[in-house]
């Protein structure tokens, strides 16, 4: 297991590391449409740069049900556009073509208009930031929303739908018989300027701190964080840069 050497640790908080043998998301390559063309008023012009559908493609003879918002009720969201303008409302986040809707009028906003939005806590769930994506992420090779971490900077999280095709297998009765659309999310780390996929398994994650893992995993237990959840990733990554010189 390759692990992450810890270089330096800068007094504002950001942690460089030096690594190798990661897998890093690839950039730019082909595929899509980043959404409508954006106004000339607006000086940023990101349309074009990234993917905004599933993604993998949905083969054009397969149908499929599927829910295609992040959250299945409308939640009031403040939305600054990249020109200046602001909007607020209830809206839903579509994650398929990367939009938000209105659920009081007819309203669709495109991702590569919208600078950031802000879902209010509502019920059980706390307040919610989403970002461009192309904003953080020039080099991503999809466009749309990326999620900001509260606890730290560093520490990104992407939803996505992903196309499933069935599996099934007559002969051993095995595999899904149908096809499906689902959403998963993936947490990211910026290093380096780099931003890399953060693994899912408790003992990858620890292991990517090398002489520092062990430590880390004892404060981890101590405040009862957890490394699959995104604001606990963030509180850890913020002690590591705080506490290791």
């Amino acid at each position: 297991m390759k692990t992450l050497n810890i270089k330096t640790l800068l007094t504002a908080g950001l942690i460089v590391f030096g690594f190798s043998g990661y897998a890093q998301i690839s950039s730019g390559v082909g595929g899509g449409s980043g959404g409508s063309q954006m106004s000339g008023e607006i000086s940023m012009n990101l349309s074009g740069t990234g993917r905004t559908f599933v993604r993998s493609r949905v083969p054009v003879d397969e149908v499929t049900e599927y829910q295609p918002y992040l959250f299945t009720q409308a939640r009031r969201a403040n939305i600054n556009l990249l020109n200046g303008a602001t909007r607020e409302g209830m809206f839903l986040y579509n994650l398929e073509t990367e939009t938000l809707q209105s659920t009081e009028t007819d309203e669709l906003i495109p991702w590569n208009i919208v600078k950031d939005f802000t879902f209010e806590a509502s019920g059980s769930m706390s307040e919610t930031k989403f970002t461009n994506m192309q904003l953080v992420w020039p080099e991503a090779e999809y466009g749309g929303f990326i999620q900001d971490i509260q606890s730290s900077p560093l520490v990104k999280v992407k939803h996505y739908l992903e196309f499933i095709p069935k599996s099934y297998d007559a002969s051993t009765g095995m595999g899904e018989r149908y096809n499906k659309i689902e959403a998963f999310s993936e947490s990211y780390l910026k290093l380096e300027d780099k931003w890399i996929e953060l693994p899912t398994g408790k003992t990858a994650f620890f292991d990517l701190f090398g002489v520092y893992s062990e430590e880390l995993r004892k404060y981890a237990r101590k405040n009862k964080l957890k490394t699959n959840d995104p604001e606990d990733i963030g509180k850890l990554i913020s002690w590591v840069a705080k506490n290791k010189n």
